[in-house]
């Protein structure tokens, strides 16, 4: 069985080596490997099913059953979040963070959906009276330890946020207690957020019965093992990393959008030629991985890079 494991010093990556770039606004993510994957194995041929691309054969997948099993399908889905907010939130002065909560403990995520469209129609209602531009939208649901759901959304508008008052927003929501954010001096807005919405606060996570208790601190001690110093673990250690994956139901679309929201910028080319896409930004992040086999020697490597052009 291959796993994957970090390692302190990268190899050499050859000048024709391939490397996924991902341009998210300010934020540009470097993706290398060593040696090309050889593309996926399988193929999908419907929801229950794929074929062996090695064998032809036809297998039926495995459908999730339990919440703890989707932990790797929404940390995707919070990269993907992270992806969304970095390329549509590059003038934090444009956005609002908006967050929406019950009074009492809901735990319907079909009325959730219900809910927030309700108010969408008539925040636009109040924007039009008001003569306010009709921003575009990302909305996340969260999950609480206790069982309720939080909406977080957040608006954004191709010219200056105009002033929001928290009381006008929770009179349109009318469902309980919302609270309306500015953001500023973040220049890497999904990455914050995106953890944000992975973590659990440690006096939360000590509120959950003991099974689920176990489940957070588990998914914690998987996500240290990526800290590779004592400063960041002094940082973080109010807050269980990762303890509120297990809580998102499996299948559950925790992200919308309005159709104005643009999509990150996906392309490929060569290790050589990255320096030039990458030149007018300054690297905040890198590590390297390695895939090895049963007896730990390596496959291939990945390497992995962020750079961000707003800061010098």
């Amino acid at each position: 069985m291959k796993k994957i494991k970090e390692v302190a010093q990268p190899p050499v990556f050859d000048g024709r080596a391939q490397s996924k770039i991902t341009t998210m606004g300010n934020i540009i993510e470097v993706v290398t490997m060593q040696k090309p994957s050889g593309g996926c194995p399988c193929r999908k041929l419907d929801k229950d099913h794929y074929i062996d691309l090695r064998t032809g054969e036809m297998h039926e997948y495995r459908h999730i059953e339990h919440r703890a099993e989707s932990c790797e399908s929404i940390r995707k889905t919070l990269n993907r979040i992270r992806e969304l907010i970095n390329t549509n939130v590059t003038d934090p002065q444009c956005c609002r963070w908006l967050t929406f909560t019950y009074s009492e403990n809901m735990t319907d995520k079909e009325r959730l959906y219900k809910d927030y469209f309700k108010f969408w129609k008539r925040f636009k209602y109040w924007c039009e009276k008001k003569g306010i531009k009709q921003p575009e939208y990302i909305t996340i649901q969260e999950p609480q330890g206790r069982g309720a759901w939080h909406v977080h959304a957040f608006f954004i508008w191709q010219e200056k946020a105009p002033f929001l008052p928290n009381e006008e927003i929770a009179r349109l929501w009318g469902h309980g207690f919302t609270k309306t954010k500015a953001l500023q001096d973040c220049d890497n807005v999904g990455a914050y957020f995106s953890a944000y919405l992975g973590d659990m606060p440690l006096d939360e996570v000590e509120k959950l019965p003991e099974a689920e208790k176990t489940l957070a601190m588990e998914q914690h001690q998987m996500v240290l093992k990526t800290f590779t110093n004592e400063q960041e673990l002094t940082k973080e250690k109010k807050f269980v990393k990762g303890g509120r994956l297990f809580l998102y139901p499996p299948g559950m679309n925790i992200v919308r959008k309005t159709k104005g929201i643009k999509e990150p910028i996906i392309e490929r080319m060569n290790y050589f030629d990255i320096k030039e896409k990458v030149s007018a930004a300054t690297e905040t992040f890198s590590r390297t991985y390695a895939i090895v086999d049963e007896a730990g020697e390596p496959l291939n490597y990945i390497h992995k890079a962020y750079y961000n052009s707003k800061r010098k």
